[in-house]
């Protein structure tokens, strides 16, 4: 019996530790889905997950942490995303990997709140963990945050310093993920704006992360977006500014879908949609002010200017009033540059109301705010050149000591030359200005005499042109002439033949006999009218005959004659009485003609070659 208790025990103890190894995998599965697509869902299977940390080793439940830190920093929660990157800070220790993992993720969550001196701390000891490890991927990680670090502080030149070292790392182990690193480089080269080169690295990077579309492919479209925008290519900026906002606001990413919108009121600012603008702009402040982003004064900013724009400066100083209460006094925000710009735009407002005290007050602050850039930009390129050009300088100063003596002894005479050489340049100078001028006025009298033979040859040319038109036409008309007289004579002997036959066929034998008709009609038939018709059709038409005969060899004399009259478009009667036969033989004889051209069959074709020949 105990045995049997025992083994039922052990069965249900398996079962029982099976189903929640299965609903654990679940819970992962889950948060992978949707950790960084719909933060607020990830978020409640992550607590649901931490129910059984007893269970799991303290590896995965630091990292469960971890993943809920990044929910919060995605849900603009800040402070409660530092509390589980402290816990799992805790959790890890003794996994120096994890644990340096988990300190940049909170480095992360501190520079989005604009808490640069915490986020730099975490982060070095990210790079301790990293290097006791020697994790060279993680060392080129750190730089890469800190690079993102040194940006929003301002500080560029230091920020690009930071990333070149991250990616020569990255190069170095030939790690995949280079493009993170060259997304923080195009980031740099955009704070510089520098947009030109920020365009070119973010179009290389954007393929990569669309891969997965998560917070860091719409970031990255942001900047993207605002730097066509720089660039003038509005209408692109644009698209990708809504497509930014659209996928912020599907993983619930609130906080930057109204930076996003923000960004499209300048869009709407600049193109004259005022309407649009102040929307966009309305929407992004109210929302920035409530959760307290380090983005808003940025906002801020924009929307204030668009209203002094528009002339509606008691909206602005309404603006200026909810900021100023807002943010303990205009000081929060996410770097130095954002705070100046926004009283930059403040004190134009109060110049406009004539609110001139409130408008001086603004001044000192604005200097002190502008020699803080400029000592923080100093002070980053005076340790730079510290630390690369120290013995270079003094290797210089030393050469220059030695060289100031000989350079001295030598002063005297190189000034004399000097002297002689500047006066023979400008002799020089004075002869070669006057061998110019002399050849641009010769030049120039050159092009204007070409300029007035051109256009006496065009007059010419024109006048050659127009003798040759009249000479055509009136070719034209006498050809034309002499057409119409040649038909006409062939008419008119065609007719008289055909008078002289009809009144013989008319003519009874008491009047005429029939001998005498038969001669008169061979005597008609013997006259050589031919011979006039050729020689004035000749004239008419010089190279028909010729053109006839080379195409067609095999055609009479007598048919080139027949294809005259035809030429000269004689019906069949006329040309039956002009032959002294009937239609029927001249019917036979085209036909006939036809068929030595082959062209029996196409009547088309045969009128057409005679007449355009």
């Amino acid at each position: 019996m105990k045995q049997f208790l025992a083994s039922l025990f052990i069965f249900l103890l398996c079962g029982s530790l099976s189903a929640q190894t299965e609903e654990i995998s679940e819970l992962e599965s889950e948060i992978e889905k949707y950790i960084f697509k719909k933060p607020d869902s990830a978020k409640i299977y992550l607590y649901k997950l931490l129910a059984y940390s007893n269970q799991r080793p303290d590896t995965t439940v630091a990292e469960t942490y971890s993943k809920l830190g990044i929910t919060y920093n995605q849900l603009a929660v800040y402070d409660s995303a530092t509390y589980y990157f402290e816990k799992g800070i805790k959790k890890s220790a003794g996994f120096p990997k994890i644990q340096a993992g988990i300190y940049s993720n909170n480095a992360i969550n501190y520079r989005t709140s604009a808490n640069y001196t915490e986020s730099l701390a975490a982060l070095e000891k990210a790079m301790e963990l990293y290097q006791s490890i020697g994790d060279r991927i993680g060392e080129g990680v750190v730089y890469g945050e800190m690079a993102s670090n040194f940006s929003y502080m301002a500080e560029k030149e230091k920020a690009i310093t930071h990333l070149e070292t991250a990616i020569e790392i990255f190069k170095e182990v030939n790690e995949p993920r280079l493009y993170i690193l060259q997304q923080k480089l195009a980031n740099a080269y955009y704070n510089n704006e520098n947009y030109e080169f920020a365009v070119d690295l973010y179009e290389e990077v954007l393929p990569e992360f669309a891969k997965q579309k998560g917070p860091p492919y719409y970031f990255t479209l942001l900047a993207y977006a605002e730097s066509l925008v720089k660039l003038g290519k509005i209408k692109e900026g644009e698209k990708r500014l809504m497509e930014a906002k659209d996928g912020l606001e599907a993983i619930n990413n609130l906080e930057y879908m109204h930076v996003a919108w923000g960004k499209l009121g300048k869009i709407y600012k600049v193109t004259n949609r005022p309407v649009l603008a102040s929307k966009a702009f309305a929407s992004a402040f109210d929302y920035l002010l409530k959760i307290q982003s380090t983005r808003f004064m940025e906002i801020a900013r924009e929307y204030l200017d668009f209203l002094n724009l528009q002339g509606d400066y008691n909206k602005g100083l309404e603006v200026i009033e909810r900021v100023k209460n807002s943010t303990n006094n205009f000081q929060r925000t996410m770097n130095v540059q954002d705070e100046m710009n926004f009283l930059v735009s403040a004190r134009e407002t109060f110049r406009k109301k004539g609110l001139f005290k409130e408008s001086l007050t603004l001044f000192d602050r604005i200097d002190f705010l502008k020699d803080s850039l400029k000592t923080a930009v100093d002070r980053v390129k005076i340790k730079q050149l510290e630390e690369s050009y120290q013995n270079k300088i003094q290797r210089d100063k030393n050469i220059a000591l030695e060289e100031s003596n000989a350079l001295l002894k030598k002063y005297n005479a190189k000034q004399h030359t000097t002297t002689i050489l500047s006066w023979l340049l400008t002799i020089l100078t004075l002869i070669l200005s006057v061998v110019i001028y002399t050849y641009h006025k010769k030049r120039l009298s050159l092009q204007k005499v070409a300029v007035t033979n051109l256009e006496k040859a065009n007059t010419i040319l024109n006048e050659k042109r127009e003798l040759e038109q009249e000479l055509l036409a009136e070719k034209e008309k006498n050809l034309a002439d002499k057409e119409r007289e040649l038909v006409a004579i062939s008419l008119e002997v065609a007719n008289i033949q055909k008078q002289i036959k009809d009144l013989i066929e008319a003519s009874n034998k008491e009047e005429i006999s029939d001998e005498l008709s038969t001669q008169i009609i061979n005597t008609l038939n013997q006259l050589n009218y031919w011979k006039h018709f050729k020689s004035k059709f000749i004239e008419v038409h010089p190279e028909f005959g010729y053109n006839l005969i080379e195409m067609f060899p095999s055609l009479s004399e007598d048919d080139i004659a027949f294809c005259s009259l035809l030429k000269l478009q004689l019906t069949d009667s006329e040309i039956a009485s002009l032959m002294g036969v009937t239609e029927e033989n001249v019917t036979a004889t085209k036909y006939r003609i036809k068929s030595k051209m082959q062209l029996q069959d196409n009547d088309e074709d045969f009128e057409k070659l005679i007449r355009e020949l």
